[in-house]
């Protein structure tokens, strides 16, 4: 069973447009995992307000999963990270811009 993570953070996108299209590629990659944990439910854990997303989930939902729709998310961001934590150890961060 995976950890129960803490993802937090913020992104900033030039526009609502960009911020709409950066949701629609991540709920894709979430209808591409075919683990059954991950549920598109998690993502009403998002805020949309203007051009910011703002993150913050605590769940029990794969890491690495996870980390493909962060990265998703990161990559046409223009500011802003999303920190991953494991009660308070640092796990991972997905910085904006992200492209690896």
């Amino acid at each position: 069973m995976p950890d129960v993570v803490h993802f937090h953070g913020t992104y900033r996108y030039a526009t609502r447009e960009g911020l709409e299209h950066a949701i629609a590629q991540a709920r894709s990659v979430l209808a591409d995992d075919e683990a059954e944990e991950l549920d598109a439910a998690w993502m009403r854990c998002f805020v949309m307000r203007g051009t910011v997303l703002t993150v913050n989930l605590t769940s029990r939902i794969d890491r690495f999963s996870a980390a493909a729709v962060f990265d998703t998310l990161a990559t046409s961001a223009i500011e802003g990270a999303v920190e991953a934590r494991l009660g308070e150890a640092h796990v991972d961060f997905f910085p904006s811009g992200a492209d690896d």
